[in-house]
Formats: structure tokens, C-alpha cells, sequence
């Protein structure tokens, strides 16, 4: 009588350089918020990670660069522009590209890094250059690009982009930093919504053309 025989179990499958890369990038913006750029170890990193220093020596060469990716991961959770959303109505299209419906638990490591970034870029002169270069500076292009087509489809009505751009990243990034500095909270996920969604529409009350003005504004 013949026995059954179980097959061998391979190796795992050995994770790649991308999916290694994104799982440090996450890890080391946790360890950022909760202890400071300065109180984070790249050995800390690559233990929570469960790889080798070696390895996360390889995909970045210093807990610098892994600042760098962290910035620029996080500016993907500031604004995401996506594929342009120009098939979307513009107010559906601004609450996308500005997430704001994130669920708390993001929302509060999206503030929790701001917060910790930016006061530690006060000590650290070569992180505000990062986060301008990498952060800010990049989202404001981006934005811009993004309202420069609108307005050459003819669905938005605006003399300078580039000052647009500003205030809608003032509105969006800047009401996520005073509420991680305790400027002012909102009582729940619902009030932040509804807050971003009044903002939103009196951006577009004033930059849509004419004949899509509501009655009350033109």
C-alpha cells in the first residue's frame, strides 16, 4: 500500500527591490513621526524592516536618502494628480487629487510627519532643502500644470496659476499642519470632509467661467 507523499515546499519567494524599498519607505516615516529624524538609526529601520543593513544600505545609502523617498512618498499623500481626472467634474476631481476623504488612522500619519518634518527642518537646514526641493516645490509644479490644462480646456477661468496653486496647497496642506500643531481640530473624519468640501467650492465659485457659475454668482 503506497503512502501519500507531500510535495516540498520551495523557498518563499524573496521579495523585490520595490516592494523592499516601499516597505522601508513606510516603516522609516512611522520611526519619523514617532521619533524624530534625528532619534531614527538606519539599523532600526532595516531591524523593523527584517532586512540586513546591508540590504538597505544597498537601496539607499543613507538614512538621508531614505528621508528623501519618505518626502517624496509623503507629497503623493498630500496631493496625488493621478492621471489629471479631466474626465471627472472639477469638484470630484480637486476632493481626489486632495484625499480628503483619507480615513483617520492615514490622515494622522500624513499630519504626524508634516508636524515632526517641519520642526526638525528648523534644526536641520538640509532637511527644509529637501522637503522645499522634493515637497513643496514639486506638489506647487504639479498643481500648476494641472490648473494651466483646465484652463486650456476652457473649464476653469484663472489670470495666475501659479498663485492658484499656492492657495489651494495653503487651504489643503496648511489646514493639515495647523491641525497637527493644535492650531484648531476637527471633531471628527466627517467635520474634516465637509470643511475641504466648503473649500473646494468657493475655490470654484471664483475661477469657473461664467456660464457654469450657479445663478447666484454670476
Amino acid at each position: 500500500m503506497g503512502t501519500d507523499v507531500k510535495p516540498r515546499r520551495g523557498r518563499p519567494k524573496a521579495m523585490s527591490d520595490a516592494k523592499r524599498r516601499e516597505k522601508i519607505v513606510q516603516t522609516a516615516e512611522k520611526l519619523f513621526v514617532r521619533k524624530g529624524y534625528a532619534g531614527t538609526c538606519t539599523h532600526e529601520i532595516a531591524a523593523q524592516c527584517r532586512i540586513s543593513k546591508q540590504t538597505l544600505y544597498r537601496l539607499y545609502p543613507g538614512k538621508l536618502d531614505v528621508f528623501v523617498a519618505v518626502v517624496e512618498a509623503h507629497r503623493m499623500k498630500m496631493i496625488d494628480l493621478g492621471d489629471g481626472y479631466d474626465d471627472l467634474p472639477l469638484n470630484q476631481a480637486l476632493a481626489r487629487m486632495f484625499m480628503i476623504d483619507m480615513d483617520q488612522q492615514n490622515y494622522e500619519i500624513r499630519a504626524g510627519f508634516l508636524r515632526t518634518a517641519n520642526a526638525e527642518s528648523l534644526q536641520h537646514p538640509q532637511l527644509r532643502e529637501i522637503l522645499r526641493h522634493h515637497g513643496g516645490q514639486k506638489a506647487l509644479e504639479g498643481l500648476k500644470d494641472w490648473l494651466d490644462r483646465q484652463c486650456r480646456k476652457g473649464r476653469l477661468v484663472i489670470s495666475n496659476t501659479t498663485l492658484a496653486a499656492r492657495m489651494l496647497l495653503d487651504t489643503f496642506t496648511g489646514a493639515v499642519f495647523l491641525d497637527a500643531l493644535g492650531g484648531f481640530s476637527w471633531t471628527d473624519r466627517e467635520e474634516r470632509i465637509a470643511h475641504f468640501r466648503q473649500c473646494i467650492e468657493i475655490f470654484l465659485n471664483g475661477t469657473l467661467p461664467d456660464k457654469d457659475r450657479p445663478a447666484c454668482m454670476a
